[in-house]
């Protein structure tokens, strides 16, 4: 953050990651609630304690896989559940048909047209968040 913040010059900043990456985005929104800008989970780890959810100060994308063995989509109603519950700044989006690291183009369950559709969505939501351009955009 702090190199971010002051070598970049970076007037706002998110936080994006998948799979565990997308664990410690959520975990990094958490950490430093007044510091981020905006958070992007794709099918990372999350948790539907009130407690642990209640410093979570930051605009929230979540993109998780209907199909996801490994995040199951019962925690991810969980998570929404108590994202609700605290009235927090989300979104959740659940591809179905779809299985974890369905945007990773070198992996087995890539899938290009879900891949594509959670992108834009990402770009769109930092775009809002962040006011500006996101990097990455097609």
């Amino acid at each position: 953050y702090d190199f971010v913040k002051n070598t970049a010059g970076a007037p706002r900043i998110g936080s994006l990651g998948w799979c565990f990456g997308g664990g410690w985005s959520l975990n990094t929104a958490l950490l430093f609630p007044d510091d981020l800008d905006a958070a992007v989970i794709y099918y990372g780890q999350v948790t539907a304690d009130d407690e642990r959810l209640r410093p979570l100060n930051v605009p929230l994308l979540g993109i998780f896989a209907a199909e996801d063995r490994g995040i199951p989509i019962e925690s991810v109603q969980e998570f929404e559940a108590a994202l609700e519950r605290l009235r927090k700044d989300y979104e959740i989006r659940i591809f179905d048909g779809v299985g974890h690291a369905f945007a990773n183009p070198s992996g087995s369950n890539y899938n290009a047209a879900a891949a594509e559709q959670a992108w834009q969505l990402t770009v769109e939501f930092l775009k809002a968040r962040l006011g500006t351009a996101a990097a990455g955009e097609r």
